[in-house]
């Protein structure tokens, strides 16, 4: 998807795009996240000065994986998009202003692509949940808690402690 730098400042009003990105060979060998359809796009790409600022919203149906009991899960993930591009002339270099968080270009042209497929990894869920209240796998067994409960002994000691408590137990003998 190709945003034409020099007609969206000649003409000085926003230009809607709306569309969608297929990503599937990004997550091909990935086992946590799956797409199920192409991501969605409805961004707004305004000029002003030397600036090209790109807003709008990124959206997709995913098949994850719940962090805690490694079921599957499946939603849709919205994320918000804003990108700013700063125009630069062919004389001028790219790396002027080092503070500046802009995007420096001078084709005629900008790819939207990268920077959908960027935004919607870093917004992708770190530790995706089935629910709020899920319980996990039981450290011991494996046994899904959410479905059933297990007779696991669930008690920890801490092992710089497990001397005390034999002391305790020869105290109470």
């Amino acid at each position: 998807m190709l945003l034409k730098v020099q007609e969206l400042v000649s003409r000085q009003q926003p230009e809607h795009i709306q569309g969608a990105l297929d990503l599937s060979d990004l997550f091909r060998d990935n086992s946590e996240y799956r797409l199920l359809a192409p991501i969605k796009y409805d961004l707004t790409a305004e000029a002003s000065e030397d600036r090209i600022i790109v807003t709008g919203r990124l959206s997709c149906d995913v098949r994850m994986q719940c962090s805690r009991c490694l079921d599957p899960i499946e939603g849709t993930i919205d994320v918000p998009f804003e990108e700013q591009f700063r125009v630069v002339g062919d004389d001028e270099d790219e790396s002027d202003d080092d503070d500046d968080e802009a995007v420096p270009v001078k084709e005629e042209r900008i790819d939207l692509s990268p920077y959908i497929a960027e935004e919607f990894v870093v917004q992708l869920p770190f530790a995706p949940l089935c629910s709020d209240d899920c319980k996990g796998l039981c450290s011991e067994c494996g046994t899904n808690l959410n479905e059933q409960s297990c007779g696991c002994n669930t008690e920890k000691i801490d092992p710089r402690m497990a001397a005390l408590q034999d002391w305790f137990k020869s105290q109470n003998d």
